[in-house]
């Protein structure tokens, strides 16, 4: 038996979001955290945030529906 170990919601670290977001400043990504401008970590391992790729895909959805709807 062969287990399947695809992660179904991977979990970013905050490097791999900046990564994520091309090339955001991890600075700037803790500042937008602080002010409410990008959705808080969806848990810690130990000191070390992580954010499930959906909670990304999801604020990049909603900040691509406000450009749009600007425009």
């Amino acid at each position: 038996m062969v287990n399947n170990l695809t992660i179904e919601d991977p979990r970013y670290s905050k490097s791999q979001v900046c990564d994520y977001m091309g090339g955001l400043d991890q600075t700037t990504l803790d500042k937008w955290v602080a002010k409410e401008k990008f959705p808080k970590p969806d848990l810690y391992l130990g000191r070390h945030p992580r954010w499930k790729l959906s909670t990304i895909n999801a604020y990049l959805a909603q900040k691509e529906q406000e450009y749009r709807s600007c425009g």
